[in-house]
């Protein structure tokens, strides 16, 4: 998050604002990321102020911020201009404070506001205070407005902030190049370094969208689930989690299930709220529909096949999931996905309804009521076949205007052939048709045939089924062996260890001395460990390692002898990193890295040492910090079941700098990885 100071400068009728900010201000900012991981970052507008100018900038920052802090102490024309602005373009997260003994009388027109009081002669008692206000403005109602412009023009908008803060063209590149590579562990990393810039919101959100559009649900999620944090009244980020908890619900046991389709609900309900446009209403409603519709597969699926049409026919369920693709379809008449799938779901309910007369008079107070009610679900049904068969241009006549670039209009056609035709050869021609245009994607095709495999399992359109199974099939053998979705590894070992020595270090501050019984006893320690982790259940599926001489290569080493692939991940282009990390290990360990690197899969993560220009004014941060956490993201992205770290490591002589053995032990435990440490102290005294 971004924080804004909006405060006077230096000393001013005996305060001293400067220091308010050093002992108070940033004391609160830094109790809040350690007690309740909000980590905010922040500045004011000193250095424009101190040359006399009001930049674009400083209106750039006043909009974008996720928070504004305003000390209004005293009368500053400066600090009351920046916090008109403020409250003019932004309805909430504008939080004032001053110090108590002022004798400045408060504005009129910021009487009635609250403020957070505070004493300059102890400013560090107010700390604990100041963080606690801080938390609860954060986390107000979404509805809440602490502008008094927003409270008095309840219609007025807030500004939108991705205007003012457009996303670097480097990062998009970088986003761009991860997505085509299908590179989930770089657009982790991504969205990790975006946290922080003013434009973190927009990154995030392109971020999010490539890892929507991977399929990778679970970093999605965590991409989705920060911006929320930053804006519960997100609607687009309301309606990707709404998509992305239903899709792991589909990963994870019925339990476990259900609360992630009670998130989905609640994201959704969260989206349509706010949605401004009706394409978003009509997303958000069918996938409350899509919601419904696996709650209801799961009321009659698992029972024996004399119990399934009943169970289907009565589940509250079926008339929930009809009643949010109707919405959705009224919404955009012309969004085939809500309307193919009302039309099917009402199909079934009449044929199931005219089939068991009895269940379906069940739900009604008489037998006139349930007459109606299905012959007005007929009408319903028809004017949405016809409405489809027009959009998709199904009839013959009409079938030059269908988009020849969307394949899944190509599939919904067919789908509404199977729903609405009685002539199972011509249906078969249209699901060959459709599948051709995903002979690279046999997952696709077996979506599609999941929704024939629901009219099968209650034993309806016989004929329509058997034809349109007879197509998907067959295109799924032209795909050749159909891949089952991938297996989560059992285990992922992530290595980090010291570099031998370089050939100048003094002995007092060794760490891998360059002698044969110091690398004999590293790579003792190092298949020792391995060992015990193939004992553990799963064994070990893959290690990930870079290729520094040392602890790197022998990893990679005592991998292949036990039978474990590895991964090699360098910083930067095998020959740069080559010098950069092997070289001073002497011509032996130069020959054994560039055997590695023709052996084993490699990847690298940037073409020089300085960092990306987007990335370069990030604080505290260099390409090796920026290496280990790439790796360890990489690690994350496999969906592992367990993850091992482990760490050949001299707690008595760390790193020389930065992003070394002591920075990635320190955030993989955070990240909850298992750390196995080997006491790289014994290569020093053996």
């Amino acid at each position: 998050m971004r924080a804004f100071f909006v405060r006077p400068f230096g000393v001013k009728e005996g305060i001293d604002f400067d220091q308010v900010e050093a002992m108070l201000i940033r004391p609160a900012l830094e109790q809040l990321r350690t007690q309740y991981d909000l980590a905010i970052e922040g500045g004011t507008t000193g250095e424009f102020i101190r040359q006399g100018n009001i930049r674009e900038d400083m209106f750039r920052l006043l909009v974008t911020a996720d928070l504004v802090i305003a000390d209004v102490s005293i009368h500053n024309a400066n600090a009351f201009y920046e916090l008109g602005i403020r409250h003019g373009l932004r309805h909430q997260h504008t939080f004032l404070m001053r110090e108590r003994s002022t004798t400045a009388k408060y504005p009129f027109d910021l009487q009635t506001d609250r403020y957070f009081t505070y004493d300059f002669a102890t400013l560090a008692s107010h700390v604990e205070g100041l963080a606690s206000a801080l938390r609860s403005t954060l986390n107000a109602d979404p509805a809440f407005k602490d502008s008094p412009v927003f409270q008095l023009l309840p219609g007025l908008k807030p500004h939108d902030r991705a205007v003012l803060m457009p996303v670097p063209l480097g990062f998009q590149e970088a986003v761009q190049l991860a997505r085509g590579g299908g590179k989930r562990g770089d657009l982790r990393l991504l969205a990790y370094e975006a946290q922080g810039f003013e434009w973190e919101s927009e990154g995030l959100r392109l971020v999010g969208d490539a890892q929507f559009r991977l399929k990778a649900f679970y970093g999605a999620k965590e991409t989705f689930e920060t911006l929320y944090r930053a804006n519960p009244r997100d609607v687009h980020a309301n309606l990707r989690l709404g998509t992305i908890y239903q899709k792991l619900a589909a990963r994870v046991p019925a339990a476990e299930a259900q609360e992630l389709l009670t998130r989905s609900d609640q994201a959704i309900a969260r989206a349509l709220a706010d949605a401004s446009s009706s394409s978003e209403r009509a997303e958000a409603h069918a996938l409350h529909g899509s919601n419904a519709k696996t709650r209801w597969l799961s009321d009659w699926r698992e029972m024996p096949e004399n119990g399934r049409a009943r169970a289907a026919l009565s589940s509250s369920h079926l008339n929930d999931a009809l009643d949010a693709y109707l919405s959705a379809y009224a919404e955009n008449i012309g969004g085939y996905y809500p309307g193919a799938n009302a039309l099917a779901l009402l199909r079934i309910q009449g044929l199931l309804a005219r089939l068991d007369p009895t269940t379906w008079e069940e739900g009604f107070d008489d037998v006139d009521k349930a007459a109606a009610a299905l012959t007005d679900q007929e009408t319903c049904e028809k004017r949405i076949a016809a409405a489809l068969q027009l959009v998709l241009g199904v009839d013959a006549v009409l079938e030059v205007v269908q988009d020849e670039r969307d394949d899944w209009a190509a599939l919904s056609r067919a789908d509404v052939l199977f729903l609405t035709s009685d002539r199972p050869k011509r249906i078969e021609n249209e699901y060959r048709k459709a599948c051709g245009r995903f002979r690279d994607d046999p997952f696709s095709i077996s979506s599609a045939r999941r929704n024939i495999e629901m009219f099968q399992a209650l034993g309806l359109f016989t004929d329509n089924v058997t034809a349109a199974l007879e197509a998907i099939d067959k295109a799924l053998a032209a795909c050749g062996e159909v891949p089952v979705p991938r297996e989560r590894p059992a285990r992922v070992v992530l290595f980090t260890g010291h570099m031998v020595d370089k050939a100048d270090r003094s002995a007092d501050k060794s760490r891998f001395p360059r002698t044969p019984e110091a690398e004999a006893k590293a790579r003792a320690l190092i298949e020792q460990a391995l060992r015990a982790e193939l004992a553990e259940p799963g064994g070990a599926s893959l290690g990930i390692a870079g290729g520094a001489c040392g602890g790197d290569i022998l990893f990679h080493e005592v991998c292949a002898l036990l039978g474990i692939p590895t991964e090699l991940y360098l910083a930067l282009p095998p020959m740069q990193f080559q010098v950069e990390s092997v070289q001073h290990g002497g011509p032996g360990w130069v020959e054994r890295y560039r055997s590695l690197c023709e052996r084993v899969p490699q990847r690298v993560l940037q073409d020089e040492k300085a960092l990306p220009r987007w990335l370069a004014d990030k604080p505290r941060y260099n390409i090796w910090q920026r290496n280990n956490l790439w790796m360890m993201f990489n690690a994350l992205a496999l969906d592992a079941k367990r993850l091992t770290l482990i760490a050949l490591y001299n707690r008595e002589r760390e790193s020389d700098g930065p992003g070394g053995t002591a920075h990635l032990v320190k955030t993989t435990e955070s990240w909850g990885f298992k750390t196995i440490e080997l006491d790289a102290r014994q290569l020093v005294t053996s």
